[in-house]
């Protein structure tokens, strides 16, 4: 009874991240080349699958999430922090900063 043979998907040892698309499959040194490979080609996650030799890791980016801010009534956020009226400043007119009058 003939067994399975391996099939080896690293063949070369400095090469331990594969990439396998629908018409080819490409090897790679580090993970940023092959991202690169992504972004040229504008491939979207169905139309390849990424793995790695064991050791290696594949490191995901992860994506901010933006938090909407929650909508308050008018009347309810003026009553939570009323608003601030701008007051004007004066300062004395004669003063004399080269010369002042002490008291």
């Amino acid at each position: 009874m003939p067994t399975k043979q391996k099939v080896n998907l690293f063949p070369w040892d400095s090469f331990p991240y594969r990439l396998e698309l629908k018409d080819r499959i490409a090897w790679f040194e580090c993970q940023e080349h092959m991202d690169k490979e992504i972004a040229r080609y504008k491939l979207k996650p169905k139309d390849y699958k990424k793995s790695c030799k064991r050791g290696y890791k594949i490191i995901s980016e992860k994506k901010t999430v933006v938090k909407k801010k929650k909508t308050v009534n008018k009347k309810r956020e003026d009553i939570l922090s009323p608003k601030m009226k701008a007051k004007a400043i004066e300062f004395a007119k004669d003063t004399n900063i080269l010369n002042p009058r002490y008291k």
